[in-house]
């Protein structure tokens, strides 16, 4: 995998976070001074309400595509390690049949 793509793409995934935090407390600071100032209208109090379960469904989301890549890079990594550990011990085994068929 081209590491210049990875860097790039987890750029692009830090903006895209930076972006949706700053969308969701724009949306929350505006919603909870209308909820101040008429705290008696239902309409404000179910919009108070949804705004903060999308931002609670935002932040699990994003903490389970950051786990999700944790995990893919370990299993990237175990991966590799299993070819390099396959290879060396094929590079022994040709060693030794070079010395026992001598």
């Amino acid at each position: 995998m081209d590491i210049k793509k990875v860097n790039m793409h987890k750029k692009f995934d830090a903006l895209e976070d930076l972006e949706l935090n700053t969308n969701l407390l724009i949306l929350q600071e505006i919603t909870t001074k209308w909820y101040k100032s008429r705290p008696d209208n239902k309409d404000l109090q179910m919009l108070k309400d949804a705004v903060l379960n999308v931002s609670l469904i935002a932040n699990k989301l994003k903490y389970e595509k950051s786990l999700f890549h944790t995990t893919i890079s370990e299993y990237r990594q175990d991966k590799i390690r299993a070819i390099e550990r396959a290879r060396r011990v094929e590079e022994e085994l040709k060693q030794i049949n070079k010395k026992v068929k001598l």
